[in-house]
């Protein structure tokens, strides 16, 4: 009876707010507050009991003791010696679990003894993400077993065997061969108690493609289930192939959503592990968050301060087992030690400063988040039940599927980035034209000569290698199996296309030694057309385009511009008269003329201007426009 007293309550507040929002909004339903997102979610302006019933999930969505998680920043070295001095100095610093990706420097038993050296196996962990780079595993862990460390081992030694395949439509070493190879590496482990996790699910692979949250879990999870059968099949019980995997997903910038998408990823660990088999302890997935990179921009670097931040936090407060914090300039190619240091400090803050390990699930009870959660956990869990009914997440790849809607996803991003729908900070708007413009992070990775290296097919015989010759393995694929290819995921950042445009303006400015410039010609006073002039020089600036504004009174003639933007109120354009224009037209053949505002057909018809600025105009397409008239692009 107390909690439909409490439900009737908070119809109660409900129907009051509303009645005062509808108020305020002269008329209006409250409605007219809702929005919607990629996912096909109705986001409302308040949230209660109503939408969801908390007491169902709060406290049982997670089951940890504590909200502490593990600084897991990365770690870039070029050679073993260099990255063993990192080690050091990251352990200094209060880092005591090591994100690598890079591992094109080791080729001996010799190389990975100097690199990972200063490592404490007793208190430190790890988190090597070894890609396609197999024999990693077996030269790393024949290390450990010569050295009696495998039982202190601690942390991700893992790969994806997806994850080739999903990058590049193909793999250098066949899916089957790959499985075969981690089936193996984990039965090895069972065996000499080593509890290292050997599968990596790279969940950011999709995210880097575009998706949204929804899709992010339907693929990540339907892809583990695939894996997961595979394993079944080569005789893994569900409770050892659980404790050997480690989930890597990546943290955008919608906050909340975020927060949501990964306690909801807990929910549908939890019902797959069970629809299988598993035990409850099997239930509890490992989570690994890093930062997205496909919303990080290089112009205006240090606003990426900011979304790192605040993806960190989202991933903390959703309870995420181990963290990577990227440095605010990871995407330049003159990236440093700086970037590296606040993004270590970053964790520190959230940890010791916002106090957000204290507290577990602190986002449990918010009935926004709650009802977030609940509706991408369950319409998820949906769609990877008939995925997996309809031959599974592989079968669904070869025919395109997933890149088709990632694809459909990701035009619609850019459709709102273009029509200026979204913004990102110093890149689509607030454009500092002052700035040098950086190269985007190119990273080359060292050609090992392998010449001598006898490819092996098996773990087995990986280890075996190692053992008598103490170099890193080449592992092949065994049998003749046929090459398996897929439409690869395109993998972007969402403002690369704009990040050009001020590329080739800064080309344009070395060559000619001056900026493209366009002249605005404004009207009234400066209170008048200060608002429209704002919006066209912001506009202007994200293609790295100058701006001179002439009022109209002043003007006289221009010669040799060939860009013209006349900006005012409606009315002002009133006073534009026909003789002005022929003689622009007559001084400059090539002169281009725009009005500021849609809803002047009739003025652009009469006086042959080109075209109009609007706030809901395509400005990409119009900035690429404007830079062939410029000669900015030929």
């Amino acid at each position: 009876m107390g909690e439909e007293q409490d439900m009737i309550h908070a119809k109660g507040q409900w129907n009051d707010w509303k009645a005062e929002a509808e108020k305020a909004l002269k008329g209006k339903s409250v409605e007219f507050l809702n929005s919607a997102t990629y996912e096909g979610i109705t986001l409302k302006p308040l949230y209660t009991e109503v939408d969801s019933d908390f007491r169902q999930h709060f406290s049982g969505n997670d089951h940890r003791a504590t909200n502490d998680w593990i600084i897991s920043q990365a770690l870039f070295a070029e050679d073993s010696k260099r990255l063993s001095e990192k080690i050091v100095a990251a352990k200094k610093r209060g880092q005591h679990s090591f994100y690598l990706k890079n591992f094109s420097f080791l080729k001996s038993k010799q190389d990975a003894k100097l690199a990972f050296q200063q490592i404490d196996w007793e208190q430190d962990s790890i988190f090597f993400d070894i890609g396609e780079e197999l024999g990693i595993i077996s030269l790393f862990l024949h290390e450990r077993l010569e050295k009696n460390e495998l039982q202190t081992l601690k942390g991700t030694l893992g790969f994806d065997p997806y994850e080739s395949l999903l990058r590049n439509g193909k793999s250098t070493i066949s899916l089957q061969t790959q499985l075969d190879y981690l089936a193996d590496t984990i039965k090895w482990c069972q065996v000499n108690k080593c509890h290292v996790r050997c599968l990596l699910i790279q969940g950011s692979l999709y995210h880097e493609a575009g998706a949204h949250s929804l899709q992010e879990l339907i693929y990540t999870f339907s892809h583990a289930l695939d894996i997961v059968n595979e394993l079944l099949n080569r005789g893994i019980s569900i409770d050892v192939i659980a404790k050997n995997i480690s989930f890597s997903f990546a943290v955008g910038s919608v906050y909340f959503m975020e927060i949501a998408k990964l306690r909801a990823a807990k929910q549908i660990w939890a019902s797959l592990i069970h629809a299988l088999g598993g035990s409850e302890p099997s239930q509890k997935i490992y989570l690994h968050t890093m930062n997205s990179t496909f919303n990080k921009t290089r112009n205006d670097v240090h606003v990426n301060l900011l979304r790192t931040t605040t993806e960190g936090f989202s991933a903390a407060v959703a309870g995420a087992d181990e963290l990577t914090i990227l440095p605010f300039d990871s995407v330049l190619s003159d990236s440093g030690e700086i970037g590296e240091r606040i993004a270590r400090n970053s964790q520190f803050i959230l940890k010791e400063e916002s106090l957000l390990s204290k507290v577990v699930d602190p986002a449990g009870g918010s009935f926004y988040v709650e009802a977030l959660t609940t509706e991408l956990a369950e319409r998820a869990w949906k769609e990877i039940q008939e995925i997996d009914e309809k031959g599974g997440f592989l079968n669904e790849l070869i025919a395109g599927i997933p890149q088709k809607k990632l694809g459909i996803i990701l035009e619609k991003r850019h459709a709102d980035l273009n029509h200026r729908n979204k913004i990102i900070i110093g890149t689509t708007a607030f454009a500092n034209l002052s700035e040098q413009v950086t190269e985007i992070k190119e990273v080359k990775m060292k050609e090992k000569n392998r010449q001598q290296v006898k490819p092996v097919g098996s773990f087995q015989d990986a280890l075996l290698a190692v053992r008598e010759k103490a170099d890193l393995p080449m592992i092949k694929s065994m049998g003749e199996e046929k090459e398996l290819q897929i439409q690869p995921l395109k993998q972007s950042r969402l403002v690369e296309h704009f990040e050009q445009l001020r590329t080739d303006a800064q080309n344009y400015f070395q060559k000619k030694g001056h900026h493209p410039k366009a002249i605005v010609i404004s009207f009234g006073c400066l209170k008048d057309y200060k608002p429209s002039l704002d919006f066209v020089t912001g506009i202007l600036a994200t293609g790295g385009v100058t701006v001179e504004a002439i009022p109209y009174d002043q003007f006289q003639s221009i010669s040799n511009e060939e860009v013209i933007i006349f900006c005012g109120k409606d009315e002002d354009y009133k006073s534009i008269h026909s003789s002005l224009i022929t003689k622009l037209k007559t001084a400059n053949k090539k002169v281009h003329l725009y009005i500021y505002r849609n809803g002047h057909e009739e003025k652009i018809k009469e006086f042959g201007f080109e075209g109009f600025l609007s706030p809901n105009m395509n400005a990409y397409t119009f900035l690429v426009t404007l830079h062939h008239k410029l000669g900015v692009r030929n």
